[in-house]
């Protein structure tokens, strides 16, 4: 087996990291790409023992078998009854994996020099109390690995790790061929949740469940994943533990099956929840339907729906749970995202868009725009589609707003609509000549402003104060900016300085 050219980077990359000095690096690699294989190598590599760290039964025993399959070696295991690295006769095995709970009990009985390297599988979990008490307590070098870097409490992950060593996004992944492509679907719902609060970081789960548990809600969910889905595997994340059940009741009655869907939560054992996954793998059960228990670590490459039958106002914890399809299959073309879109709702809730977070917030909800317009017309679109689009109209916005302020209206490039102005000079006297000599000095025509009364003429000079009292650019500037084909509207004055400088010294150095 060969390492995919991306993780042989990302390899290398880590290496380099620990070359530097760095004692905790951290890579991001979207969901699918293949993160335990990394750390599985980093681990056969190794001079010396490997501890790997997560946070549930299921992770512990996916990452156990996985590491086991890629270096062909007996892994140990350290979770509840299971004690293969805390062994009485003090022997210590290469590679261990062990969940965070048991080890944060058993850390008196393990040396702080037990291990070489330390990897946190999902670890943006690394900033809890848990996982600090751990990793304190080893004298080894640190590796994180995770899908989503940015935590919905805020706290950086540079408190624990002091590099970036390699980042590979979910939109190259796709590109390449190593994801499937996104298609969104976004379905209209009659739920308000206005008046719904807003708790460590998501809407309150109670306030939430009381509105989805009703009948009409169920329905209006239960329908359009039925609808959808044909002949996809279908995994779908409730509201709650209450909701998944009642829920996975609405879509047996529909599918007239009592076997369609099945419902699984955290408070079922992994022996009982075990045989409800594999009839789910083996394609016996359609729907799976949890509450947040698949956020993470569940490998069913055929996935091919996900619906988000919640609100959701975490981007990575959402992107979490859309991870869960993303991955590729043979016969498998697309992902197809569901989002469930309440009537009112205070909040601005995470979409599919989303996952492919754009730097202009403007592209970001021109997609969302895009993606709403073609769902109501009863077809998917995918997502890279709609960020294109999203970018098409916002560069021929941006083109057109340039030209208007280049062509038309130069009191357009400093935020002033001329003609209010012009429209309310009626009578009087006109402008002075001290008025339009201010005007003159602004870099303003002159002959423009005579048009105004004496009156308008100094509200417009009040205008331009106000502006330079803020710090915004002055209209010289922004003159210049336009000639650019730079919107210079809502430049501060050292933003419009600095711009300024660098097209001029660029210039400079082109014409020599």
């Amino acid at each position: 087996m060969n390492l995919r050219p991306y993780q042989a980077a990302a390899l290398q990359a880590v290496r380099e990291a620990y070359r530097q000095k760095h004692r905790a690096a951290l890579v991001v690699m979207p969901t699918g790409t293949g993160k335990t294989v990394l750390f599985a190598e980093i681990s056969r590599l190794a001079k010396g023992p490997v501890l790997v760290l997560a946070h549930r039964q299921e992770l512990v025993e996916q990452a156990r078998e996985k590491i086991s399959a890629w270096c062909n070696d007996v892994v140990a295991v350290e979770m509840a009854h299971r004690r293969d690295f805390t062994r009485p006769d003090g022997s210590r095995p290469k590679i261990a994996v062990a969940s965070i709970q048991t080890l944060r009990q058993r850390l008196q009985h393990i040396p702080r020099d037990a291990f070489r390297i330390v990897v946190v599988d999902e670890a943006h979990h690394a900033t809890a109390d848990s996982y600090r008490e751990v990793l304190n307590h080893f004298d080894a070098h640190l590796l994180g690995v995770t899908a989503t870097p940015d935590r919905s409490d805020r706290v950086p992950l540079g408190e624990v790790f002091s590099t970036v060593a390699f980042e590979y996004d979910m939109r190259t992944a796709i590109q390449d061929g190593w994801l499937c492509p996104i298609q969104s679907f976004l379905v209209q719902t009659q739920a308000d949740f206005s008046g719904v609060r807003k708790i460590a970081g998501e809407l309150a789960t109670r306030d939430v469940e009381d509105i989805l548990n009703q009948e009409l809600h169920l329905a209006e969910i239960a329908a359009p994943i039925l609808r959808e889905r044909r002949d996809r595997p279908a995994i779908v994340f409730a509201a709650s533990v209450a909701h998944a059940y009642s829920l996975t009741r609405v879509m047996n009655e529909l599918a007239g099956d009592p076997n369609f869907a099945a419902a699984v939560d955290g408070t079922t054992s992994y022996e009982l929840r075990a045989p409800v996954l594999d009839r789910f793998r083996r394609g016996h059960i359609k729907v799976l339907v949890n509450c947040a228990l698949f956020t993470e670590g569940f490998d069913v490459p055929q996935i091919a729906l996900v619906a988000i039958a919640r609100p959701v106002l975490s981007r990575s914890f959402y992107a979490q749970m859309v991870g869960r399809g993303t991955r590729i299959a043979p016969g498998k073309k697309d992902l197809l995202v569901l989002d469930f879109v309440p009537s009112n709702c205070r909040h601005s809730l995470a979409q599919a868009v989303d996952i492919f977070a754009s730097a202009n917030p403007e592209v970001q909800e021109r997609a969302r725009r895009i993606a709403a317009e073609v769902s109501a017309e009863g077809q998917a679109i995918a997502l890279e589609r709609a960020l294109e689009l999203a970018q098409q109209e916002q560069e021929a916005q941006e083109a057109s707003v340039a030209y208007q302020l280049k062509k038309r209206d130069p009191f357009a490039a400093v935020g002033i609509d001329f003609s209010v102005y012009v429209r309310r000079s009626r009578g009087g006297e006109r402008a002075s000549a001290p008025q339009l000599e201010f005007f003159q000095r602004s870099g303003l025509p002159a002959a423009q402003v005579a048009q105004l009364s004496s009156r308008e003429a100094e509200a417009l000079r009040e205008a331009l104060l106000e502006r330079k009292a803020v710090g915004l650019c002055t209209p010289k500037q922004a003159k210049q900016l336009v000639a650019l084909g730079i919107d210079p509207r809502n430049l501060y004055y050292d933003e419009a300085k600095e711009l300024l400088r660098e097209k001029k010294g660029k210039a400079r150095a082109e014409s020599e």
